[in-house]
This record gives C-alpha cells, sequence and structure tokens, in this order.
C-alpha cells in the first residue's frame, strides 16, 4: 500500500464514518499483532482532551495538528513525532487542512526507556544519547522530535503494514519500529558531544528547544539545559544569533496566539494563558509591538479569512 493509498484510507474513513466518538480505532489486518492499537483523529469540532494511561506514539498525516501537551501548546506535523508515556496529558485541537493526527496505543507493559535501552551498544557516545533521552522521557513525560521525515514515513509504512494481512507482519513492524527509533536517536545525537550527553547551542537547537517549551521557558531552564549559566547563556545568544533569548521566545509565542486566534472556541483569556503570558496587558502589548495590530482585530481578520461568521 503506497502513502497515497493510507490517504486515500482515511479520507474514506471519515467520509463514511458516523461515530462521535473523538477517535476512532482502526481494526488490523490480522487477529493477531498485538503489538499496539492505532487510533485515528476524528474530525468532529471541538477541543479533544485525552489523558495517557499507556505509551503512545503521535504522528499527523497530511498537514499539521495543533495539540497542547501537559499544557505546552505545539504543533505537529509530516516532520514530527511525538512520544508519550503514562501520567501525561494532552488535548487536540485543529487538524489542518487535510490532516490527520493517528496515535500508536501500546500495551501496558511497554517502556520507551527499555526500548531505548535495546537499542544503543556498549559506546559512550550511544549510551549518553540514550540516558539523555530516558531521563527527559522520565522528567517531562513526553518527547518530540522534529525534522526526521525519514521516520515518519516509517511510520506511515508501520501503519500499512498493520492495516494489511501479510504474513510475518509482527516482525516487520518491529523492525521499521526499530528503525524510526534509531533514526530519532541519531537526530538527537547531532546535538550531543562525545561522553557528558551535554547538548551543541546552536540556533536549530534554540528553536527546536524553545518550540517544545516556549509557554513555560525560562531563562534559568534553557541555560542549564544547554548547559551553561544564565548570564553567559543570554549573551550567548545574543552574539549568535543576533537577537536576545527573550525575543525568540516572544516570537514563538506571537506565532503561536495567531493560531490560536484563528480557532472561535478558544478564549482569549484561553490564549494568553496557553502561550505562556501571566498579565493580559503584558500579552497587548507584545501583540502589538509584533502584529501592528490588536489580537481582538487580529481574530476579525482571520474569522474573515476563513469565512467564519459568530452569532
Amino acid at each position: 500500500m503506497a502513502t497515497v493509498a493510507l490517504d486515500q484510507y482515511l479520507a474514506k474513513l471519515f467520509e463514511l464514518i458516523v461515530d462521535d466518538h473523538d477517535e476512532i480505532k482502526l481494526n488490523a489486518g490480522r487477529a493477531d499483532f498485538g503489538l499496539f492499537s492505532i487510533y485515528a483523529e476524528n474530525k468532529n469540532p471541538g477541543l479533544h482532551f485525552y489523558q495517557v494511561n499507556e505509551a503512545e506514539l503521535l504522528f499527523a498525516v497530511g498537514g499539521k495538528v495543533a495539540l497542547t501537551v501537559d499544557g505546552q501548546a505545539t504543533l505537529i506535523d509530516q516532520a514530527s513525532v511525538l512520544l508519550l508515556q503514562a501520567g501525561s496529558s494532552y488535548q487536540v485541537g485543529e487538524q489542518m487542512g487535510e490532516a490527520t493526527l493517528l496515535k500508536a496505543r501500546f500495551g501496558s507493559n511497554f517502556r520507551y526507556q527499555a526500548f531505548f535501552k535495546d537499542l544503543a551498544g556498549k559506546t559512550d557516545p550511544e549510551l549518553a544519547v540514550i540516558n539523555k533521552l530516558s531521563k527527559q522521557l522520565e522528567k517531562d513525560k513526553y518527547l518530540f522530535f522534529t525534522d526526521k521525515i525519514e521516520s515518519t514515513k516509517l511510520l506511515g509504512e508501520i501503519v500499512q503494514a498493520y492495516l494489511g494481512e501479510e504474513l510475518f507482519v509482527k516482525s516487520l513492524v518491529k523492525a521499521k519500529l526499530t528503525l524510526a527509533f534509531v533514526l530519532l536517536c541519531q537526530k538527537r545525537k547531532q546535538g550531543l558531544t562525545g561522553k557528558d550527553g551535554r547538548i551543541k547551542f546552536s540556533e536549530a537547537a534554540l528553536t527546536e528547544y524553545i518550540d517544545q517549551h516556549f509557554a513555560k521557558v525560562t531563562l534559568g531552564d534553557a541555560a542549564a539545559y544547554f548547559g551553561f549559566n544564565p548570564n553567559y547563556f543570554s549573551n550567548m545568544v545574543k552574539q549568535k544569533t543576533g537577537r536576545s533569548f527573550v525575543e525568540h521566545v516572544d516570537e514563538r509565542r506571537m506565532q503561536e496566539a495567531k493560531v490560536l486566534l484563528a480557532k472561535p472556541d478558544v478564549s482569549l483569556k484561553e490564549i494568553i494563558s496557553l502561550v505562556g503570558f501571566s498579565s493580559k496587558s503584558f500579552f497587548y502589548k507584545r501583540f502589538n509591538e509584533y502584529y501592528h495590530m490588536t489580537p481582538a482585530a487580529m481574530r476579525s481578520e482571520l474569522f474573515r479569512q476563513a469565512n467564519i461568521h459568530l452569532k
């Protein structure tokens, strides 16, 4: 089954579906599959809320999906993979365009940390990557990977295999899942130095970190993540990127605010909180400086463009 066929399968599914549940279980082609179950996010309107009780893997097909993970707003697209473990929570917002959010939900005995550990050899660099990922997953209850299109292509192939009836499909999916995780780990390796697991600073690494944490990020947290004291880190960011740390964070928050303003079911008060501001007046000031209009004016314009008419 080609990727186009997967898109067609999902499109046909939503044409025929009359189920108003927030997610739809996709039946495995073989009854003895057993590794995980796959769910597609339904297209019914409104925010969908989930408490994670078992490990989940989320990725998008056909576009971008707005998510909020443990209070952190983000977008997941066709080059993104989100790993969630028990104890986390998330809400699904808009599935933009033809996008569909797919979720692989593992059994209660599955642990990402154990899976990662099995990937590593005995070399210090590999162990440093695995330890870093495991610690972050234990702390945050989720891991967000971006810019790894090879992994998401493999995940699409895994879904196709899951839906099929071929022999040895369980072994095939295990092999593809292992390769997908190896590629994700290699992505993180690009940001690590030798034995100590310290993250190398680059503008791309900073952007990825802010993208995952912008609603709650502080200069101290970011500095600690990259292994510097806050004053040195602040000066380094300005020197290497031409902009201050606060300017980077504010830019990402403003981008997210615009996305949320386009959603009629998210109030302005909720938006201010979701993007990380505690003061309405300060949010308005920053928004005006960035877009040269008020949030209300921006929302009206976005509604007009989308042909949304509220009563």
